[in-house]
């Protein structure tokens, strides 16, 4: 036993932590899995002892020690078929466990390679091979994911590039990893692949927040909620989050909800209600307690648990995240190759009255944004129209929608003010029957904006005069249209609408 004993608690201004030395130190490479509905923590160490710990008193509840010399045969692939001519000792795990995820599916565990392919089973003292595949194939910072029983495999890096295949592992016939037919086009944002996304599993919506399209080293970001249904095997884009997430905040999925831990603040993201939660942390949290976050990188170990005891003894007056805590393995200051665990609870480290409520999606927010103006507008344009309709006038609606002259645009008759960026897109639009989407970003550039921050400019004013047309004009034709090249898809082409 390797002496892991957790959660001596110290308290901490008013934040809990457990720091104690010898009491939580865990040394060499893991595996890690929590059951957030038992409130159990389960780890597999390169002493092969697989450890189940309580989650609301950091007790021992159970230790197995797994033998390797006595691995049950499932159609004859153990571990020495794998290693023909290696050993399973602890120090060949202590090396093998930086690649293996632990996951508990159906009551069962099972040690997943990170690459995709190999799949072992924890039965007993002993470990099975399950796959009869690769030992991995290349899907590396992808997602295992559980559903009605079934085992999947989502997105991936691998070979300089990302991938988008959801595999299905065909177990109990040829135990082999299968790719899933998509029933309809995959998002443009997946086009290309994912790989270091976070995700979250809603009854029989699969969602997936962040994550990285890589060829070549060439990167993009996901800004959009996407959803995956496992009932008809169909993708959609729910739209733009209305959260900066390209500078890797950690993020914990649970239950219902993304919880993220930003450099300056902490979101919760409820998925099924529509609406982001923000918080201000407390003046004495140091968001370096819970860590750092990056792509393609498996170093952050942090998870949430919930104590329910408070709710099943009656106490009623709780706030919502009391039950909360965040826990998190951070590396030894004084000795390598060892983590320590730390508790947090949650309303310990944010205050809570600071809280505030956004909208979920970026053209919500605008929207929000243009409220007031917008209410403006429309009374102008009820009192244009019965103004007209008095006069009994017929109006060539489609040669008055707009006007661009001097560098002055119109809605009608409201003048839109135009910033530098803003002008600049318009005379390109207003001089050619169509451009790329490209070509405006790189004249964002040599203006002096940097590319990610161009093409993200570019977006916010397209988007917010397509707005303002609409709702001035009630045109129900965009003043900017966006269509996909016939010859590649991935590219945008860019019109003004035209007399």
């Amino acid at each position: 036993m390797s002496g892991f004993f957790l959660y001596l608690i110290l308290l901490l201004s008013p934040i809990n932590s457990f720091n104690s030395p010898n009491s939580n130190e865990i040394n060499g490479s893991f595996a890690y899995e929590t059951d957030i509905k038992k409130n159990e923590l389960y780890i597999i160490n390169s002493q092969l002892e697989f450890n189940t710990y309580s989650l609301d008193n950091g007790v021992l509840k159970s230790s197995i020690q797994i033998t390797t010399n006595k691995s049950e045969k499932l159609e004859n692939k153990t571990w020495g078929g794998l290693y023909d001519s290696f050993n399973l000792t602890p120090s060949v795990l202590n090396g093998l466990l930086r690649d293996l995820t632990l996951k508990k599916v159906n009551g069962r565990f099972f040690l997943f390679h990170d690459g995709g392919g190999l799949i072992i089973e924890i039965l007993g003292e002993n470990l099975v091979r399950k796959d009869n595949s690769f030992p991995f194939m290349n899907k590396f910072f992808g997602d295992f994911r559980s559903y009605d029983k079934k085992i999947y495999h989502f997105g991936g890096y691998g070979l300089f590039r990302s991938n988008n295949a959801l595999l299905l592992f065909d177990e109990g016939n040829s135990n082999q990893w299968d790719e899933v037919t998509f029933k309809n086009g995959i998002p443009d944002e997946i086009i290309d692949g994912i790989a270091s996304f976070s995700s979250l599993l809603i009854d029989s919506d699969y969602y997936i927040i962040g994550g990285n399209s890589s060829i070549n080293n060439d990167r993009f970001f996901n800004e959009s909620i996407l959803k995956f249904n496992f009932n008809n095997y169909e993708w959609s884009n729910l739209g733009d989050i209305n959260l900066d997430l390209s500078n890797n905040p950690v993020i914990i999925a649970a239950e219902t909800c993304f919880y993220v831990f930003d450099s300056d603040f902490y979101y919760e993201i409820s998925i099924s209600k529509g609406k982001i939660v923000r918080y201000n942390y407390k003046k004495e949290f140091n968001i370096q307690s819970i860590g750092s976050k990056y792509p393609f990188n498996k170093e952050n170990k942090t998870f949430v648990s919930i104590n329910r005891r408070g709710k099943e003894f009656g106490v009623i007056n709780m706030h919502r995240l009391d039950d909360k805590y965040i826990h998190t393995f951070k590396p030894h200051n004084g000795k390598t190759e060892t983590y320590l665990l730390n508790k947090y609870k949650l309303t310990n480290i944010i205050d809570l009255s600071s809280e505030k409520v956004m909208p979920l999606y970026k053209i919500e927010q605008s929207r929000n944004q243009f409220f007031i103006p917008i209410l403006i507008v429309i009374s102008i344009l009820i009192i244009n129209v019965l103004y007209r309709g008095f006069r009994k006038e017929k109006v060539s609606i489609p040669a008055k929608l707009y006007s661009f002259e001097n560098d002055v645009l119109l809605f009608l008759n409201t003048k839109i003010n135009l910033e530098n960026n803003s002008l600049e897109i318009i005379k390109m639009l207003h001089e050619k029957d169509s451009i790329t989407s490209n070509e405006i970003v790189a004249r964002l550039v040599d203006n002096g904006l940097s590319y990610d921050y161009a093409s993200k400019v570019k977006n916010k004013i397209i988007e917010s005069l397509n707005e303002k047309f609409e709702f001035i004009t009630g045109s129900t034709n965009q003043f900017i249209n966006i269509a996909k090249s016939p010859q590649d898809k991935r590219i945008q082409i860019l019109s003004i609408l035209r007399d």
